[in-house]
């Protein structure tokens, strides 16, 4: 029974963190234990989540998913904003992009600010797993997600 219902208000909480529904191609945002949330899906298991540091402790990073795994951990990734020229970024051990050392804040950095002023971003990893998410409405979703390295950490207005 303690069980059941530590269960059910572990999924009450964290339910409760994103303001708006889940749907294909349309950002949505949120927060939740200290973490100002955004995110987009595209299909069945893919997905972008920005998590933004609020009081968490815990690094802002950037998280992708294709066909509901990770990219591989310690990889890189290619990305093509806008059918533009091919980029590739490197991935943590947990296949993140986080903002707690020098060269991924970096990364970090420079995906928050093209996804907000790109439409979209096409999205390889080395398996050879790919898709296309939207950009539109990222840059509301985002909102002043900043560098936990350089810029310390943000709190929810």
């Amino acid at each position: 029974m303690r069980m059941a219902i530590a269960s059910l208000l572990l999924f009450s909480a964290s339910a409760q963190g994103w303001t708006t529904a889940t749907s294909d191609d349309i950002w949505r945002s949120g927060w939740g234990q200290g973490t100002a949330e955004a995110q987009v899906t595209h299909g069945a298991g893919n997905e972008i989540y920005v998590a933004c540091e609020a009081g968490s402790g815990f690094a802002s990073s950037i998280s992708f998913s294709l066909v509901g795994k990770p990219p591989a951990p310690n990889s890189e990734i290619l990305l093509i904003f806008d059918k533009g020229a091919p980029e590739s970024v490197h991935v943590d051990l947990r296949g993140r992009i986080a903002s707690d050392n020098r060269a991924s804040d970096s990364n970090f950095r420079y995906l928050i600010a093209n996804f907000k002023k790109h439409q979209s971003v096409f999205i390889r990893f080395a398996d050879g797993r790919e898709s296309t998410f939207t950009l539109a409405g990222a840059s509301k979703a985002i909102g002043d997600c900043r560098s936990t390295l350089l810029d310390g950490p943000t709190f929810p207005h």
